[in-house]
């Protein structure tokens, strides 16, 4: 019986979760995430040093990527099989995500002087769109269904190119 009770009330949570609007369920996993790698990046810059800090922020990225890529599949973008071909996408996103990090952290460090843990923050804070953005439409994008348009003028697709 209480097994059976927390059973309905663990699928209620999880509805409860999905019926949150999705770029609000991305903001709360990426704030997560993002707060995470931020302690992932502080101990590794703890334990080894700031000299290297943009070595630093690769193992950070390397790290972290297997939670995030969870995270974003179950809990946000409620997606169901083609884990190779949407962790594959996800990298590239982290890759191209990780460059403009890398960017931004060599910008407001070297150039503007900032201190390292606050340009990081400053520079993770600034991904929470552009990462949404490039997840959502690619790589966990769904095929979209035809438009009554669509439909109307497939109908008169008279060749069909392979």
């Amino acid at each position: 019986m209480l097994i059976k009770n927390i059973l309905l009330k663990e699928k209620t949570l999880s509805q409860r979760w999905s019926a949150i609007d999705e770029r609000v369920r991305f903001a709360i996993a990426a704030s997560c995430n993002m707060g995470l790698r931020y302690l992932i990046f502080v101990a590794l810059v703890f334990a080894f040093g700031s000299l290297h800090y943009q070595l630093t922020l690769l193992f950070m990225w390397l790290l972290s990527s297997f939670i995030a890529f969870y995270s974003y599949k179950k809990l946000v973008f409620i997606t169901q099989g083609n884990h190779l071909q949407e962790y594959l996408k996800s990298i590239s996103v982290w890759i191209l995500s990780y460059f403009i990090n890398a960017g931004l952290l060599s910008l407001l460090v070297d150039k503007l002087m900032l201190n390292l843990y606050l340009a990081q923050g400053i520079a993770i804070s600034f991904l929470l769109i552009t990462n949404y953005l490039l997840f959502k439409h690619f790589a966990f994008s769904r095929p979209h269904p035809l438009s009554w348009w669509e439909k109307l003028l497939s109908m008169f697709d008279i060749i069909k190119t392979n």
